[in-house]
């Protein structure tokens, strides 16, 4: 029992680091996931639009596509992902290999890919254990 009291403590401990600067990224990081998820079940035309409408901030507008870059190429399930030439092209062969996979692995690249995007829009300020609990229960939140 007192292993689960100090384990709680340790983890709000931890959500208290976060700033609403840190949950705004976490929400859009989210959203961006959300929206490449729902690409599984109906592909859509203009994949990067969806994620980042034109009319978002220009400055946010390139931290989440360099941040969806990262992420893409460090969770890359189908190696040649990597070798695409525009991140629009990644992003979508990046859907095909996800397509191939179970659900819950999935969701695990999504999960993940959400703490990558949150960590690269908050300037990799903490350890990514952090953001991958942050992220993990903003996840578990939305589901």
């Amino acid at each position: 029992m007192t292993f689960c009291r100090k384990t709680g403590s340790k983890i709000k401990q931890v959500l208290q680091q976060f700033d609403s600067f840190i949950e705004r990224y976490a929400e859009e990081a989210l959203q961006v996931t959300k929206i490449i998820q729902s690409a599984l079940e109906s592909p859509v035309a203009d994949l990067l639009e969806a994620i980042i409408p034109g009319d978002a901030d220009t400055i946010f507008k390139n931290k989440l596509l360099q941040a969806l870059e990262i992420g893409i190429d460090a969770l890359s399930i189908v190696n040649t992902c990597r070798q695409e030439a525009s991140l629009e092209a990644k992003l979508h062969c990046f859907v095909n290999g996800l397509k191939t996979v179970s659900p819950d692995l999935q969701d695990a690249v999504f999960q993940k890919l959400q703490s990558i995007l949150l960590r690269e829009l908050d300037g990799n300020t903490r350890k990514q254990n952090i953001y991958d609990l942050f992220s993990q229960a903003a996840y578990s939140n939305s589901k």
